[in-house]
């Protein structure tokens, strides 16, 4: 399996991808091994809600960095694409895998089980997404993630 990693900064609205692991050809898989959530905001008392969620159908027009980073250097290209950030058209949500609130003044990071990994469908066009539910008020967020393929 190969290993590859993104990362998104900014400023979401409510319903955001704020990162999202796209099968870019059938029969490829994403399986979602890590994420973090923290915020380079000035610290003040406001929360955030995040779905992980599978996805149907990809966004169009993302915001923000597209880069796809090996982490293993001898790893072959990606079979799935990486954005985020905001979106024109969200991808379409399919299964809400996990939901998770975090305070701004927080970092975190949740990391599989080694073959508990969450897992994208099969299907071309198809993925795994870091969506923003809500904000108690509008602040920056860091997210990173790591998958294998």
């Amino acid at each position: 399996m190969s290993y590859y990693a993104g990362r998104q900064n900014f400023t979401p609205a409510a319903a955001d991808s704020a990162m999202h692991i796209n099968v870019a050809a059938a029969g490829g898989r994403a399986r979602l091994c890590e994420f973090l959530i923290s915020s380079d905001a000035a610290p003040v008392e406001q929360t955030g809600e995040y779905q992980v969620q599978r996805t149907t159908a990809v966004g169009t027009t993302p915001a923000g960095n597209s880069t796809v980073v090996k982490v293993d250097p001898f790893s072959p290209v990606a079979l799935c694409t990486f954005s985020g950030g905001g979106y024109t058209t969200e991808p379409a949500a399919g299964d809400i895998l996990m939901d998770v609130s975090v305070h701004q003044k927080a970092t975190f990071r949740w990391v599989a089980y080694p073959g508990r990994e969450l897992v994208s469908l099969t299907t071309a066009n198809n993925g795994i997404s870091l969506t923003v539910i809500g904000q108690s008020a509008a602040f920056s967020i860091n997210t990173s993630c790591m998958w294998l393929e």
